[in-house]
């Protein structure tokens, strides 16, 4: 019952997020910017995610690897390739699990020590993320938006006073949380006494927020071993992220609007995108998705009827491939989706039994 009540929401999620993203599109407008499209530059976006979506493995292997020396390409390859599949196709996030169970299953990886790579993987992608929000702030152009207040004869620029107030706030949160991570345990202690003197409420959340990540954070740095170890995983993180965000850019630049989309303008979406993929969604993050791309693209005044198809193009095309590339691993190595759906939804399910 529980399991349905989660399902009927985070279809109502998606249902609410699609609709807001299309109620106002014109069917001709949409049908126009489609035909529009310039198949060679879109082409361009697409081997950019392809890349970037075999690179991954590459990336994971390193840090399966850090774990249990031995492990082949090829298996990592395969195993990644289906976990992602199963993200892209399953509610609830259970796909994350899948990477460490056939890990375990095939390579006789420890599940816990397949999960912590997958651990790893998150916090670097958060930090990548972070640091590409923070170049959104500096050097993306964002067109002007002007309001009155107050009744005021000048008119406060919203943009300008977000970026001063968004960077006031992360700029000496981010180092303090750099010199923690490097005090190491006792950052960790440092924070946990602040907070525990502290009230109950909602004044200690950003502090247990803050020990979450920092543990993790020296968890995952403690399952590569080294710090030689870590920094091929750091530049192959930035890599990754560098043609994510050029999928993006060539994606939109394959429509007559997309001249207006810079670099930073298509970092900038792609942050959008993924703060919006956080959020509870259907199988296939579908509404979510589109809801996003809207989103964005309004900041840089794009109408809805061009964000739906640049949404489109754009979903259609990275689920079919991470779907194609994952449903070739399960035919080739003969990987029985039934038996693995029934294994991920058993270990879901043995938390909240415990």
């Amino acid at each position: 019952m529980k399991r349905l009540v989660q399902l009927l929401v985070v279809l109502a999620i998606g249902g609410g997020a699609l609709w807001f993203a299309l109620h106002e599109v014109d069917l001709a407008a949409f049908t126009a910017a489609l035909r529009e499209l310039d198949l060679v530059v879109f082409g361009v976006g697409i081997v950019c995610f392809l890349v970037l979506h075999l690179l991954r493995s590459v990336r994971w292997g390193l840090l399966v690897q850090a774990v249990q020396p031995g492990v082949r390409f090829r298996s990592y390859l395969s195993i990644c390739s289906v976990g992602f599949m199963l993200i892209n196709i399953l509610p609830f996030r259970l796909g994350e699990f899948a990477r460490p169970y056939l890990l375990y299953e095939r390579e006789d990886v420890a599940f816990g020590s397949g999960m912590a790579t997958v651990v790893v993987e998150r916090v670097l992608d958060v930090l990548a993320l972070g640091a590409i929000f923070l170049g959104v702030l500096v050097f993306a152009d964002v067109p002007a938006y002007s309001v009155q207040i107050a009744g005021r004869a000048e008119a406060f620029d919203v943009v300008i006073v977000a970026r001063t107030a968004i960077l006031g706030v992360l700029i000496p949160v981010g180092l303090a949380m750099t010199l923690l991570l490097v005090l190491g345990q006792r950052g960790i202690g440092f924070v946990e006494g602040i907070r525990d003197r502290l009230p109950d409420g909602l004044i200690r959340l950003p502090f247990n927020i803050a020990v979450r990540f920092l543990g993790t954070f020296l968890v995952a740095l403690r399952s590569l071993g080294s710090v030689r170890k870590a920094v091929p995983v750091v530049l192959w993180t930035a890599f990754l992220w560098l043609l994510n965000i050029l999928s993006i850019y060539f994606t939109i630049r394959a429509f007559p609007f997309g001249e207006v989309i810079g670099f930073w303008a298509a970092a900038t979406i792609l942050v959008v995108i993924c703060v919006a993929l956080i959020a509870p969604a259907p199988p296939g993050f579908a509404g979510v998705f589109e809801f996003a791309c809207a989103v964005a693209l309004a900041v840089f005044s794009i109408g809805p009827s061009e964000a739906a198809a640049f949404a489109v193009v754009l979903h259609a095309s990275q689920f079919l491939l991470v779907t194609s590339v994952g449903m070739y691993f399960v035919v080739v190595d003969r990987i029985s989706v039934r038996r693995l759906l029934d294994s991920l939804s058993a270990m879901r399910e043995q938390p909240a039994a415990g």
